[in-house]
């Protein structure tokens, strides 16, 4: 083995034990959850001044019943403040001055807060909110957010303590049930809420504000440092906070319902921010994290929190190693690989079945429903891998990043349409990004397949689907330019699907026929030929399997070598085949006889591996790849123009 051999597969090694690191800690976090315990906070006699902040931009669909369930909070009006920071540039304006006028006749001290340019973004507009603020405490909801009546009763009582900064509550979800994307955000939102923020909150760690359905001392906000530009302005401020001594507690019992984006290409948008941002705030505060005087522990999940999209950038860098390992690592030295690598899915799988009773009770009235949605949320969760890596590397160099919103429709439930609104995101390039490393981990796969390390097929393989399925619905999902789009027939989605078998089916069973059958075929007939009792047979196999080759060329078309060139196979296999005939003509000579029976023994195992090597490159070739992406962006286009 090489020297670069050896550092492959010591990065590669690393890379797989690096990953169960995440899920140790979540599977920690799993035990601290349930040890979860809220005791009743004191009564107040006197309730102190809140200030309600609403960061808004260009949400016409939205304010309005954001506007209407604040103003219903039950809470004395003469200590309630409410102000909207409204950055938008269309007619949310219009609508919040309207109902802001509506709600001041009736009483209410609700104020319409307009700045002239977005700097900062939302963190700018909260800051700035600050200044006009005069609340002792200040509550603070995104406009997707519906808060219960009695929120601001139920969590000002815990800031008895005067230690407590920050009380964040659970979200809820509107639309849970509107499709299979909500269903996956969902369910990775409550495994946050109910793993994460529990688990922290119990054990006395770090965690984080949510941005959104939770209650700041003013104070705190003041202490550490006010409101900071960043695209995690939360996760930043929060860490500000427990780094200056405040707590920030979480209220299990309270929810406060939300929408989930309905459009893959928001949510996309939304998790390459929070992978940014969170990378962003990490690269800020770790060190001062790591010098902090908590436990080792703490700083050991504080560590993981603020780096738990670094999570899958290594699992796309495990994948797009995989073929390089297979090539270069022996069976023994891949069973070691693989120990490491089944550390991850493992873990999470345990994970996930220590919180299946959990959410049985709480969200499913079946175990189908519950084992449905982990598996879209696994497919969800490993297809935004490329996507998410590309937001830590983008961090990680510092690049500066525009704040995108996450555009809402004031969809709830399964009604309402999100086609032919406005807001809708723009075709999101990294999905180009997200096909090619489905195709190559598909790759990847065949590779496995052949080579016969199959314990590196379920990774690869849900890898390929999840990022083939999120680029697909990507470009399904991408608007046109028209104003008014004619909803997609239940029809059409099957006739594309129709079309993408019937053309893709018979182009891999054609490449496999005469391509990958031929040269599989001969690798058989030279084991047969390398098991065979006498020289006789073996010659017998060895000639079936040269006339099963072509005469030339080299079905690596992507760095072809020598090694796999049929005319130079052809020819070591006639060589072979004239020392076995040699050998026959010298049985006599014992030791002569076994010695080039032996030889060529090796030898032909040696070219049968080679074959075997070459496979996935035949079947999958230049031409069956060009067929399958002029496929996928013909369907992809017939989508988006239906």
């Amino acid at each position: 083995m090489s020297f670069l051999h050896f550092l492959l597969l010591t990065f590669f090694t690393l890379v797989s034990a690096l990953l169960p690191l995440y899920t140790l800690a979540y599977m920690h976090l799993i035990a601290l959850a349930r040890r979860y315990r809220r005791d009743p906070p004191p009564q107040l006699v006197n309730w102190p001044t809140v200030t309600v902040q609403l960061p808004v931009y260009n949400e016409r669909y939205v304010v309005e019943r954001l506007i209407h369930a604040v103003c219903s909070l039950d809470y004395p009006r003469e200590k309630l403040q409410i102000i909207v920071a409204d950055d938008s540039d269309d007619d949310t304006s219009e609508i919040c001055a309207r109902l802001i006028e509506h709600y001041a006749r009736k009483g209410f001290n609700i104020i319409h807060l307009r700045r002239a340019d977005r700097r900062g973004f939302k963190a700018g507009a909260l800051q700035n909110a600050l200044t006009k603020s005069t609340g002792e405490f200040i509550a603070i909801f995104d406009a997707d957010f519906v808060p219960p009546k009695n929120f601001l009763k139920k969590t000002l009582p815990y800031f008895s303590d005067p230690c407590v900064g920050v009380v964040q509550a659970r979200w809820g979800h509107l639309n849970r049930d509107y499709s299979l994307l909500t269903r996956a955000q969902a369910l990775s939102l409550d495994l946050h809420f109910l793993v994460e923020q529990r688990g922290r909150n119990a054990a006395g760690f770090y965690l984080n504000f949510n941005g959104t359905a939770g209650v700041w001392r003013r104070s705190c906000i003041e202490d550490a440092g006010g409101w900071l530009p960043s695209l995690a302005e939360d996760l930043d401020l929060s860490y500000r906070a427990q780094l200056r001594g405040w707590r920030l507690l979480y209220l299990d019992e309270l929810e406060a319902p939300a929408e989930i984006p309905v459009q893959i290409n928001a949510a996309r948008r939304q998790q390459y921010r929070w992978a940014y941002g969170a990378v962003e705030t990490a690269m800020r505060y770790l060190t001062q994290v790591l010098d902090a005087r908590i436990s080792s522990t703490a700083k050991f999940h504080a560590l993981i929190h603020l780096t738990r999209h670094l999570a899958q950038l290594l699992l796309t860098v495990q994948v797009m190693l995989v073929p390089l390992v297979i090539r270069f690592s022996s069976l023994q030295q891949n069973f070691a690989i693989l120990v490491f690598m089944m550390l991850y899915p493992l873990t999470v799988s345990i994970s996930l079945l220590f919180l299946a009773s959990s959410f049985l009770k709480k969200n499913y009235g079946n175990v189908l429903g519950l084992l449905r949605d982990v598996f879209v949320l696994l497919v969800w969760g490993m297809g935004t891998s490329v996507n998410n890596s590309i937001a830590v590397v983008h961090a990680l160099l510092r690049s500066d990043m525009v704040f995108e919103r996450t555009p809402k429709y004031g969809i709830v439930g399964r009604r309402g349409d999100w086609r032919g609104l406005r807001y809708v995101p723009s075709f999101h390039r990294l999905a180009l990004a997200d096909l090619l490393a489905g195709l190559y981990a598909l790759y990847a796969s065949l590779y496995a397949f052949y080579s016969r390390t199959y314990l590196f097929l379920p990774l690869t393989t849900l890898f390929s689907i999840s990022h083939l399925s999120v680029a697909l619905i990507t470009i399904a999902h991408t608007e046109n330019a028209k104003p008014h789009v004619t909803k997609t027939h239940p029809n059409t989605v099957k006739l594309l699907t129709a079309i993408l078998v019937i053309t893709t089916v018979p182009a891999a069973v054609v490449s496999y026929v005469f391509n990958a059958y031929p040269m599989e075929v001969a690798a058989g007939f030279l084991d047969n030929a390398s098991t065979a009792m006498d020289m006789e047979s073996s010659l017998t196999y060895l000639d079936k399997a040269i006339q099963m080759l072509p005469s030339r060329g080299n079905p690596v078309w992507i760095l072809p070598t020598p090694s796999t060139e049929l005319g130079s196979i052809i020819s070591d296999l006639k060589h072979i085949r004239t020392r076995l005939e040699s050998a026959i003509m010298a049985e006599n000579d014992v030791e002569t006889y076994h010695a080039i029976y032996e030889d060529t023994r090796r030898a032909l195992r040696s070219i049968a591996g080679q074959l075997r090597y070459s496979m996935p490159y035949a079947w999958l070739g230049p031409e069956a790849v060009v067929a399958l992406l002029s496929t996928l962006c013909i369907v992809a286009m017939l989508l988006v123009r239906r």
